[in-house]
């Protein structure tokens, strides 16, 4: 029985009606000393059943955990990954990179927000003073911020262990925050609305070009991201090819999104939605950005959206799928997801190139 099959969630609603039936049945039958307590305790074990009743719904609406083992990360996730097993992320203290605080200003936007930058060790090494390095856009979820890919994600310490074995060059990673508090962006230009797309795509190279030796060169940059950041990584990367060499995205989907928390960004636009459907640019538009989807089996949206992903791209771009055997909607699998999907785009990356310090 899983967490998000009906049968599960039917077990449940059954205990919390016995839980509330034994509780008006027994309310005035308690003896005298233990009325109050038990009375106490059966409405503590109303109101957890409730909440219990609720979460279980919850998590069938976005299959954030498919089994017990899964909530109480007893059964690792496992992704093959050719170089090296995936816990040997081990790197000396001289290989680790360094992440900052930033503030990236939208000069074409008009978005301004904080963000985090990874730079590797070899940017600090006197032999790389002229070295430009290619660059890696990180996108969050929704709710979420840049520190989950520190936190969450160890993403220096992922970073760190690829550019130690070389199966990714050294890179700098940029993570934009790409929502304002309580408003989800979707990474899109809205229209009528905020330029976030701009901001993401156009601004923020833009600045980590000034500020950094980042490579200037086309295709110096690739995205990634997981949940709705991997729609977002996925998206952005298709509407500028000449920019980013490819896109890997952890359970994401591929059709634009209006809900509560978007508010209305298309405005009606049939064109608009279209733009910002992954899914149908790559069914009726040529494109060339080479992608990587990662879903697993426990995440029966991500699934779906994967394997239809893969149908409508079928002949028409350079297209990887990986589905991991087990988990759901959680930074587990994205973890676990993510270190085969920094080899790959490892492997689209171009090594860096030298330019004025």
């Amino acid at each position: 029985m899983t967490l998000i099959g009906l049968p599960f969630l039917v077990l449940l609603m059954v205990v919390a009606a016995t839980v509330v039936s034994a509780t008006m049945l027994l309310w005035n039958r308690w003896p005298r000393w233990w009325a109050l307590p038990m009375r106490l305790l059966s409405l503590l074990l109303v109101m957890a059943s409730g909440v219990v009743v609720t979460a279980d719904a919850v998590n069938r609406s976005y299959d954030f955990y498919s089994s017990l083992d899964d909530l109480l990360g007893r059964t690792p996730v496992q992704v093959i990954v050719a170089a090296r097993a995936p816990g040997d992320l081990d790197v000396a203290t001289s290989e680790r990179g360094r992440i900052v605080r930033v503030q990236l200003n939208g000069a074409r936007s008009g978005v301004t927000r904080e963000g985090l930058v990874y730079l590797p060790a070899a940017y600090f090494q006197r032999s790389q003073a002229r070295r430009r390095f290619p660059v890696l856009e990180l996108f969050h979820g929704y709710p979420g911020s840049p520190r989950n890919w520190v936190s969450q994600m160890h993403l220096a310490r992922v970073l760190d262990a690829e550019i130690a074995i070389r199966s990714l060059p050294p890179v700098i990673a940029v993570l934009p925050s790409d929502y304002d508090p309580g408003q989800d962006s979707e990474c899109v230009d809205a229209v009528g609305g905020q330029r976030d797309e701009t901001y993401l795509a156009v601004d923020v190279p833009a600045d980590i070009g000034r500020d950094f030796r980042a490579l200037d060169t086309p295709h110096g940059w690739a995205t990634a991201g997981y949940s709705t950041g991997g729609f977002c990584a996925v998206n952005v990367a298709l509407h500028h090819p000449d920019r980013y060499a490819a896109a890997a995205s952890l359970s994401g989907y591929y059709n634009a999104v209006v809900d509560g928390t978007t508010g209305d960004l298309y405005r009606g636009s049939v064109a608009a939605w279209r733009w910002n459907s992954p899914k149908w640019l790559v069914g009726h538009r040529r494109v060339r950005v080479p992608l990587y989807l990662a879903a697993s089996r426990g995440d029966h949206q991500a699934m779906g959206a994967m394997l239809a992903m893969r149908r409508a791209a079928s002949g028409r771009l350079p297209l990887v799928t990986l589905t991991l055997p087990n988990g759901g909607h959680n930074f587990r699998v994205w973890y676990a997801a993510s270190l085969a999907a920094f080899e790959w785009l490892g492997a689209h990356l171009p090594r860096g190139g030298h330019g004025p310090p």
